[in-house]
């Protein structure tokens, strides 16, 4: 195994985000002291992320009072809308009279954690941490980011080894920007996959009740708000299928979006072919993933029956 020497943390791009001078520079001598040289420091969280957007660092190093839409930022790097690589390591320094600040950060996927003040040691510790035993990711409705020990996960939860640029580069191995793509495709394919389990899972629960209450006689309000959710799960399921490049599904869950938007306009006044409509939904849409077509890589542009179903 690879050590992690001055050599090797050479080769590393270190963020640093602290609004505080002092903090900002000690923070940065105290990476330093490791053998990194490549660390960019950063006053404000505008100019981090036109940076970001540029070369995404190895590992992002960030106060959690740094700015107000901290946590927000940390939520686009996951979600692959800020940067080039939504996997990249990210620490977060909390301090010990923000409690809520550390429920947020293990809640937005971060990596590590680590409470004011840091230590030189402490630093040297954490990063071999994050380098050679870096938690697998869990991918749910409302969380992508590394597992956690105290956390419930529903359904049959995908535990993923998503890419570790700073393990990477290590190793040996070195990252220009097409190299970068290519491997943080190959991780984005099966966070893709696991989200659409999930959804297929949720789909499950939300049709479960929806015919409970239908077949009971039970129809509120309630009942108008999982049809809209129902709706909005299998359009969220549509974008996934299509960056997945499966045409089919996407179209697939697109109609039968629409068509369970339609439906909750008169929730309360539905006919029987309707009902049964929702009682297919997530069959057709199992149906549609066990095809082969949303397959990791796969890009079928064969067309599922949706009309078929009503």
């Amino acid at each position: 195994m690879a050590r992690l020497d001055k050599e090797t943390l050479k080769k590393i791009t270190v963020y640093i985000g602290e609004k505080n001078y002092y903090e900002r520079q000690q923070l940065r001598d105290m990476f330093k002291s490791q053998g990194l040289t490549q660390i960019v420091c950063h006053a404000n969280l505008q100019a981090m992320r036109e940076v970001m957007m540029q070369v995404p660092p190895d590992l992002l190093v960030i106060s959690d009072d740094f700015d107000t839409d901290v946590f927000k930022v940390i939520r686009e790097i996951r979600n692959q809308k800020l940067g080039d690589n939504p996997f990249m390591l990210i620490t977060m320094l909390v301090s010990a009279n923000r409690p809520q600040s550390l429920k947020q950060a293990i809640s937005i996927g971060v990596d590590d954690i680590i409470v004011k003040p840091l230590t030189t040691e402490r630093i040297q510790e954490r990063l071999r941490l994050v380098t050679f035993h870096r938690q697998p990711f869990i991918v749910t409705d409302d969380y992508l980011g590394p597992q956690r020990k105290n956390m419930e996960y529903s359904g049959n939860v995908r535990r993923i080894s998503v890419l570790n640029t700073m393990l990477e580069k290590v190793n040996g191995r070195e990252f220009d920007k097409t190299a970068l793509r290519d491997a943080v495709e190959g991780s984005l394919q099966e966070v893709l996959q696991a989200k659409l389990d999930s959804q297929s899972f949720r789909l499950g629960e939300v049709c479960e009740r929806l015919l409970t209450a239908y077949d009971t006689n039970l129809v509120t309000e309630h009942v108008q708000n999982d049809l809209v959710m129902l709706a909005d799960v299998l359009d969220e399921a549509s974008g996934v299928a299509k960056k997945l490049r499966d045409n089919s599904l996407a179209a697939l869950c697109e109609q039968l979006g629409e068509n369970v938007r339609g439906i909750a306009d008169h929730y309360d006044d539905v006919s029987s072919a309707e009902i049964d409509l929702i009682r297919k939904v997530t069959a057709a849409f199992k149906m549609a993933m066990n095809s082969g077509s949303a397959a990791v890589g796969s890009s079928s542009d064969d067309s599922y029956d949706v009309a078929a179903l009503n």
